[in-house]
């Protein structure tokens, strides 16, 4: 797996994360600021990250 690189134990196989499916977060996590990625093959969660920075650019 690369530097970023994410990996799905479900699928067995590595996903970028330019590929990855984002999606909002379950929980009480602000969704302007946080987002899911996930496998855009079956739809496993792979990380939870900040995106607020990303807005800021």
């Amino acid at each position: 797996m690369s530097d970023g690189g994410l990996y799905c134990g479900t699928c067995e196989r590595s996903v970028d994360r330019e590929t990855a499916t984002r999606s909002e977060t379950i929980a009480d996590l602000d969704p302007t600021k946080w987002q899911s990625l996930c496998c855009p093959d079956c739809g496993r969660k792979l990380k939870t990250v900040f995106v607020a920075r990303e807005r800021l650019n």
